[in-house]
């Protein structure tokens, strides 16, 4: 069926009131997939209920709509080694956190509460949905769990809490297919898989743009976070494995070349590139790169994360039409995604270096299975990151309640 076959597609959109500690800004990777996901809302059905410690600049907050704020941490305190003492007082006290601004989403006329269940602030939508009697709807882009720093004794309450908030929720959102699976089995109640979705004006190509790349000059690029160690250990792994084959690795990033070399690289085959907008970043994939790499981690301590979140780069890898090489654990979300669209990507999924150096080598060698996947990746991304397709997702989500 398509999404205009469902009778809730013809449904107003409710007055929403977005509570959140994830700030819905243009800028990083979770607040960014709130604001593609909001961008075309209509925004004078819009509110949004930031948390006062992460205020966007004017600059990178949504236009038109109205915004308030509300306090409900301090970040030094939560980054201090008081910080699970600290943690512990704030989740105890989040759902009183919405007591102030209740009148401010009466007068507003607020008919649905979105919250993430990312922080503490998931309490706060919760408690403000059951104050005023409209419904809770849920996005879950993180694990909560890893998102919540209480003391041990509080983890009985605090997954109590959350069973309660999740199973009654009018709808809920997890961002993968896995995430939603585990929660389904977890929390007793099945949800809808929201994907990231890319912008609304985002760069669409009706074909990939080959390149004929310069022999020895062939480009991988990544564009993504590198703060944990495990995560820049997975490209350090490329560059080591690429270098033979005379390959590049661009990573799109505010990191350190000297903080590779302190961390093992060993190969001068890296050259990194400033931090830019989504649409610079288009422009100059576009324009300098001949493929993509999509790692994730294979630490045990990252297995959670890995298992349960989803990839968001995906939706902006796919956009570009460039081929897609993806490295994770065979139990990533990553991974679940590459074999179940090989036309799309190519998947590596163990840690031996070997078949990584292969896989890389197949991709600089082959031009017919460059372009491809290539092609692949631009029918796949469409059909499931548009900002039409994920919105449309969205907006039924809201209009079953």
């Amino acid at each position: 069926m398509t999404p205009s076959s469902f009778p809730e597609a013809e449904l107003p959109l409710p007055r929403l009131a977005y509570i959140g500690q994830v700030p819905v800004r243009n800028i990083s990777a979770g607040p960014v997939l709130l604001y593609r996901l909001l961008e075309t809302y209509p925004p004078d059905r819009l509110l949004i209920a930031g948390s006062a410690e992460n205020r966007p600049s004017p600059a990178h907050q949504l236009r038109g709509v109205s915004h308030l704020r509300f306090q409900l941490l301090r970040v030094r305190l939560l980054n201090s080694r008081l910080n699970r003492l600290y943690g512990s007082w704030v989740y105890s006290q989040a759902a009183h956190r919405a007591r102030p601004f209740l009148p401010a989403l009466r007068a507003f006329g607020a008919e649905a509460i979105l919250g993430i269940a990312h922080g503490y602030a998931w309490r706060t939508a919760a408690a403000a949905a059951r104050s005023l009697g409209v419904p809770l709807h849920l996005l879950v882009h993180d694990h909560w769990r890893e998102c919540c720093n209480v003391f041990p004794w509080f983890d009985r309450r605090a997954e109590k809490d959350f069973t309660a908030t999740y199973r009654a929720a009018a709808s809920r959102m997890p961002v993968s297919p896995d995430m939603e699976v585990c929660y389904r089995i977890r929390y007793g109640a099945a949800g809808t898989v929201v994907y990231p979705c890319r912008a609304a004006g985002a760069l669409k190509l009706a074909r990939p743009p080959f390149r004929t790349p310069s022999p020895g000059a062939f480009v991988f690029a990544y564009a993504g976070s590198a703060g944990a160690v495990d995560q820049r250990r997975t490209l350090i792994d490329f560059a080591h494995a690429a270098a033979p084959l005379g390959v590049r690795l661009r990573i799109y990033q505010e990191l350190s070349l000297d903080t590779l070399h302190a961390e093992g690289l060993v190969t001068n085959n890296v050259e990194i590139a400033a931090f830019r907008p989504v649409d610079e970043l288009y422009s100059d994939l576009v324009a300098n790169v001949d493929a993509l790499y999509l790692p994730m981690s294979f630490a045990l301590e990252s297995r959670t994360n890995v298992e349960l979140c989803f990839p968001s780069k995906l939706a902006d890898y796919t956009a570009v039409g460039l081929p897609i090489l993806v490295r994770a654990p065979a139990y990533g979300t990553a991974a679940h995604w590459a074999r179940s669209h090989p036309e799309a990507a190519l998947l590596v999924d163990t840690d031996d270096p070997g078949p990584l150096a292969g896989a890389i080598a197949r991709i600089a060698g082959d031009a017919t299975c460059r372009h491809a996947l290539a092609r692949g990746a631009l029918e796949a991304g469409e059909r499931q990151f548009s900002h039409a397709a994920v919105f449309t997702v969205f907006c039924l989500c809201l209009r079953r309640a």
